[in-house]
């Protein structure tokens, strides 16, 4: 009842008009943390029912709606302005907080996971025979989940950092990202991710190959398949362009890159034309 009392408060202040200004009030934080707070009580006290709710919610309306109110409104949030300050301050404290939860989901269920991540609870050889988890099966499979969850958070938050100016997180949110496949490599998500931080590198070569590695995943993504064909649209247009662009004599190194992009934008608009019409 809590959860629910606090999710409609913060509704309300991010329907205001202004909620940007109003988000990072003492009193607002305050609320999210109270709320971040009762969610992770829930997940530990019914992980089964409310854990992956409780995980949801708790991403979305403490750190996620943040987010996407201040990148709505950046053209009012100026550089080295009090309200930036306090978005990164946000940003670094949503790494913060997942890392941690990502060493007590460990360390509370003995989850053995350092074959697959570098961030693992470490347990003390001192301590001797560690105690037995007496935890269910189903309770067992959400903790490995919620690991895997994690790491996508925090690559996601590495990844708006990387948004920032004067910030370089890029190959710290791809690692988050090909951690959370090694934790869970059935789970397509990650490769989303992947291509939405490649950009449009490589004239979206290397986004495409990641929204292509998503779909193929055993659980796929829906939304890779519209990253994905936004993507093939910009390649016709792209290849119709180059095709239109008069030969003028360049001189060798420009006429390399411009033999490159020729390449590499035929072969997207190729893959486009071998795709199968079915979405």
């Amino acid at each position: 009842r809590a959860v629910v009392e606090a999710v409609h408060r913060l509704d309300l202040i991010l329907g205001n008009k202004a909620a940007y200004q109003e988000v990072f009030k003492p009193e607002n934080i305050s609320l999210r943390n109270k709320l971040r707070e009762l969610c992770v009580k829930l997940m530990f006290l019914h992980p089964v029912d409310y854990g992956r709710k409780a995980e949801e919610l708790l991403w979305r309306k403490v750190y996620y709606e943040v987010i996407q109110l201040i990148k709505t409104n950046k053209k009012h949030i100026h550089s080295r302005s009090t309200l930036e300050c306090a978005y990164r301050t946000h940003l670094v404290a949503g790494i913060g907080f997942y890392q941690h939860l990502l060493l007590y989901i460990q360390s509370h269920y003995q989850l053995e996971l350092q074959c697959c991540i570098d961030w693992t609870h470490v347990t003390d050889p001192l301590i001797g025979c560690k105690k037995p988890v007496s935890a269910s099966e189903k309770e067992m499979e959400w903790a490995q989940m919620a690991c895997h969850r994690c790491l996508v958070y925090l690559g996601d938050l590495a990844r708006y950092q990387n948004e920032l100016a004067g910030v370089d997180t890029e190959l710290l949110a791809e690692r988050f990202y090909y951690q959370a496949l090694s934790v869970a490599p059935q789970i397509g998500m990650p490769f989303n991710q992947l291509g939405t931080l490649a950009g449009s590198k490589y004239y979206n070569v290397e986004a495409t190959y990641c929204y292509l590695r998503c779909i193929q995943s055993e659980v796929s993504f829906e939304g890779a398949y519209g990253n994905l064909k936004r993507l093939y649209d910009k390649a016709a247009k792209m290849y119709h362009q180059l095709k239109k662009c008069e030969t003028r004599k360049l001189s060798p190194s420009k006429k390399r890159g411009k033999d490159i992009k020729r390449l590499l934008v035929s072969f997207m608009y190729l893959q486009s034309l071998l795709q199968p019409k079915s979405r």
